[in-house]
């Protein structure tokens, strides 16, 4: 943003807001996220800003409006308003009423089925929500680091067709990732939980790759996952799992050549009116909510003893406050690690918040897949985007 004026300018800014959504209630239970982007929000406080974001997936429980996200910029002391529009004559109306020091949200853009599509840069340009919005626009400023790894309408489209610069939370994260990826010190652990199970199984055999690993403490959907590729509990637990076919036989790779770094839970927390943590042969099919204390007790002492700890993914279904033990724990023993940590993701991100350890933990990230592909030594989409795009200014 320092190389750009933007000073009464017509300024499309996408962040990335996808909060933490509770699934009954369908209530934002967090909003770290958007308070990350303040400092761009401020800076753009003499142009007239139009906001663009996602929030969930067609599908899932947190594929909601906006309008709630409207309402927390709002709280936050910002002059925002919301439309219940895209890209058609309803958004290009309100577009066209923006002042200087408004913000416009415009509705979620995964409502629009060609923001799903995943190609390169000149490609997803072609889509209509590019196609329709740009011309209305002086300038494109990217601040969603949290997607910056997916090649999508809304994050490098734009970036053909408008003059494109990176936000500052972008630039923010940028440098300190960097910073904190040049270290050689070790051990490196890693700490992988969460669902996404196929991205990520896809993204840990190639950190592995790197050699860059000593540890690699797995939980949550991708934990289920190696267990059953181990043996340890049977296949009928890999219901939950999307695109458990497709990951399975890399898993089962994986443990033959990484047997010595992958390390895998010992024990689990199921529900029997209440938390019950018990050996996996006394589960008898009861759904795996969290890592048992035995293992949470042994990650917790890998990543005490850790020069490099980052970590993606909470251990188990976390929402229920008798399931985030786990994940509680493997928490504290990051913020009590004397090396240098890294939380990436909005869930556990949100978690360490509420537990106020955030100042205990190097750099809270608040990308998940972009945080892990960075650190495999990928180029970010949205990286590579906005170099052609400084090339074209």
């Amino acid at each position: 943003m320092d190389d750009i004026d933007y000073i009464g300018k017509r300024v499309l800014l996408r962040i990335d807001m996808n909060c933490s959504v509770d699934p009954k209630t369908k209530r934002i239970t967090d909003f770290s996220r958007i308070e990350a982007v303040r400092p761009t929000l401020e800076e753009l406080s003499k142009s007239k800003v139009v906001l663009i974001a996602h929030q969930g997936s067609p599908g899932s429980d947190d594929f909601i409006s906006l309008e709630q996200h409207t309402e927390i910029i709002k709280d936050m002391g910002f002059n925002a308003i919301f439309v219940d529009d895209i890209f058609g004559q309803k958004a290009k109306e309100a577009i066209g009423r923006v002042k200087i020091g408004e913000i416009l949200v415009l509705q979620n853009v995964r409502y629009f089925e060609g923001e799903l599509k995943r190609a390169p840069p000149t490609e997803v340009a072609q889509e209509q929500i590019v196609q329709e919005l740009y011309p209305l626009f002086d300038l494109f400023v990217n601040d969603a680091f949290g997607a910056a790894h997916r090649s999508q309408a809304s994050i490098v489209g734009f970036t053909t067709v408008l003059p494109s610069v990176a936000g500052r939370l972008v630039e923010k994260e940028f440098r300190t990732l960097t910073a904190a990826t040049s270290t050689d010190k070790h051990p490196w652990t890693l700490v992988l939980g969460g669902s996404k199970v196929e991205d990520k199984v896809s993204t840990l055999s190639k950190l592995l790759v790197t050699g860059r690993v000593d540890y690699a403490l797995l939980g949550g959907l991708i934990g289920a996952l190696f267990l059953i590729a181990a043996g340890k509990i049977p296949e009928t637990y890999s219901a939950p799992i999307k695109g458990f076919d497709a990951a399975i036989e890399t898993a089962r790779e994986l443990l033959t050549k990484h047997d010595n770094t992958l390390i895998l839970p010992e024990d689990a927390a199921i529900d029997k009116g209440g938390r019950v943590d018990c050996d996996f042969s006394e589960m008898k099919g009861n759904p795996f909510l969290d890592i048992g204390m035995k293992s949470a007790k042994k990650y917790a002492e890998i990543i005490k003893n850790s020069a490099v700890v980052f970590a993606n993914g909470p251990m188990g279904y976390f929402e229920e406050e008798a399931f985030s033990s786990g994940t509680m724990i493997v928490l504290q023993a990051i913020a009590d690690c004397k090396g240098i940590t890294v939380v990436g993701g909005g869930h556990m991100g949100a978690m360490a918040k509420k537990m106020n350890l955030d100042n205990r933990i190097t750099h809270i990230s608040t990308g998940g897949g972009a945080t892990i592909n960075f650190l495999t030594g990928k180029k970010l989409e949205l990286v590579s985007a906005l170099e052609e795009s400084a090339k074209r200014m």
